[in-house]
């Protein structure tokens, strides 16, 4: 069986640092990045830390930087990868294993379900087609750690997560707030123009800066 090497940079939070290490994993045809971290807990190390719930029906908890850009490690072919990290910009917790809970935080009270007197809803439902694209949105936070201009702990700037929730309530009929007034609020337009961000989902968050920018 055909054996590579793949580095890990793990944070170690008693040390606030990360710390790359080296293990040796299979790589059988088509393997993903997923499969070699479970290999690496299974057979070497069984400290490592890392989330994934594919069995769970919890998609988008893998999300990690590999390739130089933030991917789904269950989605992400072993082949051509030789170093794996943390996503960046967010709060790490332990190894690749970032501060989910700390992030989401940071946009409580804004209202993120739809806001209005309950109607009836209509004979025949008409979904827009961006709307079903941003109902896609795994919640794996790819987005936000590959923002140039999201910083942990600054105020009124959360990412371009929170644009797409803003996204996807703007395009729901039931919904009656503001949510191009809190976009602006919350700093959309430090978006306009970057295009830097990525989903590995395919959420078309070109479109979503434009539908809720002024």
């Amino acid at each position: 069986m055909k054996k590579k090497q793949l580095h890990v940079n793990r944070w170690l939070p008693e040390r606030e640092k990360l710390v790359r290490e080296t293990f040796i994993v299979p790589e059988e045809p088509g393997a993903t990045v997923l499969q070699a971290l479970l290999y690496i807990y299974e057979e070497t190390d069984s400290t490592l830390a890392f989330r994934y719930s594919c069995r769970y029906l919890r998609c988008g908890l893998c999300g990690l930087q590999a390739r130089g850009k933030p991917q789904l490690a269950c989605r992400t072919k072993l082949a051509g990868v030789n170093e794996i990290a943390p996503l960046p910009r967010l709060p790490l917790l332990r190894d690749l294993v970032v501060d989910r809970a700390a992030y989401f935080s940071t946009i409580q009270g804004l209202s993120l379900y739809p806001v209005g007197p309950a109607a009836e809803p209509p004979v025949i439902l008409r979904e827009d087609p961006l709307h079903r694209n941003l109902m896609a949105c795994l919640e794996c936070l790819c987005c936000v750690a590959s923002c140039p201009a999201y910083c942990f702990g600054e105020p009124c700037f959360a990412g371009p997560y929170l644009f797409i929730k803003l996204g996807q309530l703007h395009l729901d009929p039931r919904d009656m707030a503001d949510r191009k007034g809190q976009a602006q609020e919350w700093g959309i337009k430090r978006c306009r123009g970057c295009e830097k961000c990525v989903c590995p989902n395919g959420v078309r968050l070109k479109e979503t800066i434009i539908l809720l920018s002024p």
